[in-house]
């Protein structure tokens, strides 16, 4: 049994795509269940959430989220209502715990950004009418989700995962009750603007991933990512804010399970 601590949560993960990558996700989800780790794996389009379910839904450590990404706008996409259709039949079928990932993104060219927009308010009215919480992509759209959040509430609030924006959006994220989720950039050497910002974060707010498999952190890189390396993840947390690693460990599950519950 490979030798890691105990209890850890990774609150974002694919286990498909990392099943795709070469890895044996059965052997991958037996170590996680040996060592008492918990998580989600999250949708990336409307199809895929039965499957998962069908898959994975026999280990009870392995929460479900079912949404569209942004890339669900892309040229040669279906139609977004079709699309929107076919996720709300499959959350019929299925516990899904949240509504994600969903979200906006200007680093690619997936679509314009009404199109983004309006798919993720669509997702949004869905979440809200299943009592679901939210599971936001932000890439490059901090001004996009400060005017989003500003406008509107959010009944079961949700988390901003991989959180790369900035200062102005971690304090109103939060004070509208959302999670911060950090993933393997903030362990790379270059992102110092991240790690102090992580540091200034309400413990009581902060979650952490892997967004397996990608993001590999350090010294992991160039590497397919799992959830095992979440061990690289807490370390380097747990020392940037000069606390002890089973501590975090402790804030990190009693977080996720407050998201869960809220």
């Amino acid at each position: 049994m490979q030798t890691l601590p105990l209890h850890m949560i990774d609150s974002h993960f694919h286990l498909l795509s990392i099943e795709r990558k070469g890895i044996e996700v059965d052997s991958l989800l037996n170590t996680m269940q040996e060592h008492s780790m918990e998580g989600i794996d999250i949708g990336l389009d409307a199809n895929d959430l039965t499957a998962r379910a069908k898959r994975f839904g026999g280990y009870p450590f392995v929460h479900l989220s079912g949404g569209i990404g942004p890339w669900g706008v892309k040229e040669g996409e279906a139609p977004i209502d079709s699309q929107l259709e076919t996720l709300q039949e499959q959350l019929i079928k299925t516990n899904a715990v949240a509504i994600g990932e969903i979200g906006l993104d200007n680093h690619w060219d997936y679509g314009s950004k009404v199109n983004q927009e309006g798919l993720l308010t669509a997702q949004m009215e869905i979440a809200e009418q299943r009592n679901l919480p939210v599971i936001f992509h932000n890439r490059e759209a901090d001004e996009q989700f400060i005017t989003l959040l500003r406008s509107r509430g959010f009944s079961r609030q949700g988390v901003f995962h991989c959180f790369q924006g900035g200062e102005e959006l971690a304090k109103l994220a939060i004070h509208k009750g959302f999670y911060l989720s950090f993933a393997g950039p903030l362990t790379y050497k270059a992102n110092k603007g991240m790690q102090e910002l992580f540091t200034k974060m309400p413990a009581e707010r902060i979650l952490l991933e892997t967004d397996s498999p990608y993001l590999s952190p350090n010294p992991m890189r160039g590497r397919v990512n799992t959830p095992l390396n979440m061990e690289h993840i807490y370390r380097f947390a747990a020392e940037l804010r000069g606390i002890e690693l089973t501590d975090l460990i402790q804030q990190v599950k009693t977080n996720f399970h407050s998201f869960l519950r809220a």
